[in-house]
């Protein structure tokens, strides 16, 4: 069984660091930084989101059995929508089945407490290698956990 890792003992016996660190300049760190933010915020969950140029992913909102949900940003006009991302779609046909008759239902609700779709996002790789659906939906503020679980009373409206 290998021994953990310890610091070097300095010649009195106490542990001391290995020596000076040279800084990097703050410009360099800050990119770094904002580099790794972006990719943080399109790796959700560790689930990329390939939405091509038309969205930018903002961040991870939820997750659940099916899929991931990310905010994002429609570049060209600014409007905040969510994506879900439902991987490996077509692996197993019974879930292939609940995708598509969730969105078959989805698509004809109209009511302001139902999230509509927007949009359903073409593949941006060939079909033979199509294995993830993008859906586009109303960003909602919250959501029916947060909802049941605030102290705010409920009103029929």
């Amino acid at each position: 069984m290998a021994e953990p890792l310890k610091e070097e003992d300095g010649e009195d016996g106490s542990a001391e660091p290995p020596g000076p660190v040279k800084a990097e300049p703050a410009h360099t760190a800050a990119s770094v930084a904002a580099k790794n933010l972006a990719l943080l915020k399109a790796r959700s969950f560790d689930v990329t989101f390939d939405v091509g140029d038309e969205y930018e992913i903002i961040e991870t909102i939820g997750n659940g059995a099916y899929g991931v949900v990310s905010s994002a940003r429609r570049r060209l006009t600014g409007q905040q929508v969510a994506i879900k991302k439902i991987p490996n779609a077509f692996d197993v046909v019974t879930n292939a089945k609940r995708t598509l008759r969730e969105l078959k239902i989805l698509k004809h609700f109209k009511h302001d407490n139902i999230i509509a779709i927007k949009d359903i996002l073409r593949p941006t790789v060939p079909y033979g290698e199509f294995k993830s659906v993008y859906v586009v939906l109303d960003l909602m503020e919250s959501d029916l956990h947060q909802i049941i679980h605030s102290s705010q009373p409920l009103t029929l409206e």
